[in-house]
Order: C-alpha cells, then sequence, then structure tokens
C-alpha cells in the first residue's frame, strides 16, 4: 500500500513532478503557478496543488503545437570584413586605436 502524505519538500514535489528541476520548482513558486506552503523558513507543496498542477497542465497536443513553435529554419552567416576589437586582459578594457 502507497501511503501519501499532505505536504511534501521541494525535493519530493520535484520528483512527484516527473524529476524536474529544484530551479523549476521555485520558478513554478515564483510565478504562482504552484502554490506552497510556508511553515517556518521551509516551504512545502500540499498533494493537492500537485495533483491540480498536473490536471491544469495536461494536455494532448503534440509539444511543437503547444509551444506554438515553427519548424526551425537554417541561420545563414554573412562576413561583414569588419575587424574585432582588440581587447586588453584587464576587465574587458577596450585600447584606444
Amino acid at each position: 500500500m502507497i501511503t501519501t502524505k499532505d505536504l511534501y519538500s521541494i525535493e519530493e514535489a520535484r520528483e512527484l513532478l516527473g524529476g524536474i528541476s529544484r530551479n523549476s520548482v521555485y520558478h513554478l513558486l515564483r510565478d504562482g503557478r504552484l502554490p506552497s506552503v510556508p511553515i517556518g523558513r521551509r516551504r512545502f507543496i500540499s498533494a493537492a496543488a500537485i495533483e491540480a498542477f498536473i490536471a491544469a497542465a495536461t494536455t494532448t497536443e503534440p509539444p511543437e503545437a503547444a509551444r506554438g513553435h515553427l519548424p526551425r529554419k537554417r541561420v545563414v552567416q554573412m562576413r561583414l570584413g569588419l575587424k574585432a576589437p582588440i581587447l586588453s586582459r584587464s576587465r574587458g578594457h577596450v585600447p584606444d586605436r
């Protein structure tokens, strides 16, 4: 029998969300897309918040259609014949020419 908890730590929540990065979890918290419960100096994420986030983020669209991306175009670079600036080693100072 799997027991579920009411509150999960950031580390546990990221695992429940598919192993996303810790930074991604904090980004979701900052944006308000994933509510949290502050207790002392720590933040916890409720099981209900995780379930609601997954339900809201669930889609049947293919990944490229969901992002609105078109197929990538190749970038063509042209040489303009410009000289690169001469940088000295002291904190990016550009000497006078």
